[in-house]
């Protein structure tokens, strides 16, 4: 009986990993759309460029953003108190269940142009 309960346990926490392991899906399909004036731009994380949206509860984050091109002082000037578009990866994770209020951002434009894309 321990042995069948250690196997159980096991098992369990290995499928956890798994889980936990798998890598967003950043593909066009799986994301939406979400539109706003940026409150604020902030490093977050590791090295990520974080958006906050006026009267948006959720933040949104660009990972490793100021490893990949960014820069803090022209992020700043760039984007705040002015109108994004942004795409945020549909994702679930078994830490958050009912969903998160940071979301991984695929894809962001100003004016029409791109400015970042993971696609």
């Amino acid at each position: 009986m321990k042995k069948a309960i250690y196997i159980f346990i096991l098992f369990f926490v290995v499928a956890f990993f798994i889980i936990l392991s798998t890598a967003i899906d950043t593909s066009k399909e799986n994301s939406i759309e979400v539109s706003g004036t940026v409150k604020s731009v902030y490093e977050g994380g590791v090295k990520d460029v974080v958006f906050k949206l006026e009267n948006h509860k959720t933040t949104y984050y660009i990972n490793r953003g100021f490893e990949n091109g960014f820069e803090m002082a022209k992020a700043k000037k760039d984007f705040e108190g002015k109108k994004i578009t942004l795409f945020y990866a549909k994702s679930w994770t078994p830490l958050a269940p009912f969903g998160t209020t940071c979301k991984h951002i695929t894809r962001l434009t100003i004016n029409d142009s791109v400015v970042f894309s993971e696609w």
